[in-house]
C-alpha cells in the first residue's frame, strides 16, 4: 500500500513539477501548429503497385514524423509483418523504401492532418476522390485497399455491408501505354487504428493475409507493366 501511495505521490509531483509543465506546452503548441498548417505526409507510391493501401488523413504523430501509421498503438505495421506481403519485420519508416522493393504505396483521401478523422468535414474527404482515382488510373495498383470501412463509404458513396474484397461493378479499369487492359479491385479492412477495439490484431492479420492472397491473384492476372515511368 505504502509503494502504491508513493508511486501515485512521484506520479502527480511529476505532472506539476515545471519540467512536465513545459514539455507539455510544447507538444500542445506542435499538435495546433499541425492542426492549423496543411501539413500531411507525402505519397510513397510508384507505377505498377501490388497494393495501394488508402487511409483517410494522417494523424498528427503520422504528420510529425513524416512517415504512414507512425502512431505508436497503430496496428499497420505489425500486421503487414506478418502478412506475407513482405518477407520481414517492417516499420513506419520503411514506407518509403516499400514501393520498389515490395510494390506496395501509401497514399490518403484527405492529406490534410488532424487529431481525428471527425475534424475533418464529409466535403473536404470528398474532395480527394477525383485524385485518388487518378492516382489508380495511372499508377495501375492491382488492389486499392482502403484501411478502415468508413474511407471506403466516402469513397465509394456507398454502404460497405462486408469486408474484404468488393464487388467486380466497382472495380477500376485502366489502360497501360501499351494498350493493355487492366483494373484496380477494391478491398476494405478494418481501421488498424489502435482506439478501434472491435477488432483485435490477431482479426486485422487475418485482413492482411486475405490481401495478400488477393494481391498475388491479380499479379498473375495482370503481369507487370512497368510501361509508365513517374516523373521525379
Amino acid at each position: 500500500m505504502k509503494t502504491r501511495l508513493s508511486t501515485l505521490l512521484k506520479q502527480e509531483t511529476a505532472k506539476t513539477s515545471p519540467y512536465f509543465k513545459e514539455e507539455r506546452v510544447k507538444t500542445i503548441k506542435q499538435e495546433t501548429k499541425l492542426e492549423n498548417s496543411p501539413q500531411g505526409v507525402p505519397d510513397n507510391v510508384d507505377t505498377d503497385l501490388k497494393v495501394l493501401f488508402v487511409g483517410i488523413n494522417p494523424g498528427l504523430t503520422s504528420a510529425a514524423r513524416g512517415h504512414h501509421y507512425a502512431g505508436p498503438t497503430n496496428h499497420f505495421w505489425p500486421c503487414l509483418s506478418e502478412s506475407g506481403l513482405v518477407d520481414r519485420k517492417v516499420t513506419f519508416t520503411d514506407d518509403v523504401d516499400l514501393p520498389a522493393l515490395y510494390r506496395l504505396g501509401f497514399t490518403n483521401l484527405t492529406a490534410r492532418a488532424s487529431r481525428r478523422q471527425t475534424d475533418l468535414s464529409l466535403a473536404e474527404q470528398k474532395e480527394g476522390i477525383p485524385t485518388l482515382n487518378h492516382k489508380f488510373e495511372t499508377l495501375h495498383p492491382r488492389v486499392a485497399c482502403f484501411v478502415g470501412k468508413g474511407i471506403y463509404e466516402i469513397y465509394s458513396g456507398k454502404k460497405c455491408d462486408t469486408m474484404g474484397l468488393q464487388p467486380k461493378e466497382y472495380n477500376i479499369k485502366w489502360l497501360s501505354a501499351d494498350g493493355e487492359k487492366g483494373e484496380t479491385v477494391m478491398f476494405v479492412m478494418p481501421s488498424t487504428s489502435g482506439i478501434v477495439t472491435a477488432y483485435q490484431k490477431p482479426d486485422k492479420i487475418k485482413f492482411f493475409q486475405e490481401l495478400c492472397t488477393i494481391a498475388q491473384q491479380q499479379d498473375k492476372m495482370y503481369p507487370r507493366l512497368r510501361t509508365v515511368k513517374l516523373e521525379d
